[in-house]
């Protein structure tokens, strides 16, 4: 498992940029093959297309977060940034796998370019989740783990069905 702790704001935004980029590769060129494949469910129950829906929705709550913490002192946080459990979608696998490789692509391309426009002591203000304070810096650290954690389940589901 990878630390994200010490994960600066600028080399962050570059693994959010480059996210669409390697999962697109890890599905391959979509053809009949790969669209099928892409929608066909691996060994942990998730196809690829769902597991990039998941964490579409996910980061779409995140950069949520993120907007609200970057303009609002204190701002009150959907309690599913810090609780994974509670990030559990219903998915739907009939979307082209084209389509959601766009949405997913719209979601950290804007959640990145969020970021960027985040300077300095901006990154360490704070939103409230509970009674947890949970900073932009924070924010930003997990979105990157969940674009990078589903392009690792991709790739593990795309190998098995090999």
């Amino acid at each position: 498992m990878t630390d994200y702790s010490t994960l600066m704001p600028g080399d962050a935004i570059v693994a959010l940029r480059t996210l669409p980029r390697r999962v697109n590769a890890a599905l391959g060129s979509v053809d009949e093959v790969t669209e099928g494949r892409a929608h066909q469910l691996g060994a942990d129950g998730v196809s690829a297309v769902e597991a990039i829906l998941g964490a579409s929705a996910t980061l779409a709550v995140l950069e949520k977060g993120l907007s609200d913490v970057s303009i609002l002192d204190d701002a009150p946080l959907h309690p599913a940034v810090t609780n994974r459990r509670l990030r559990s979608i219903e998915l739907s696998t009939s979307e082209p796998t084209e389509a959601v490789l766009e949405q997913f692509t719209e979601r950290v391309t804007a959640l990145a370019d969020l970021a960027d426009s985040i300077k300095g002591n901006d990154w360490s203000r704070t939103g409230v989740v509970a009674d947890s304070r949970v900073s932009a810096l924070d924010l930003l650290r997990e979105a990157v783990e969940v674009g990078v954690d589903a392009l690792a389940q991709v790739e593990r589901i795309i190998a098995s069905l090999r």
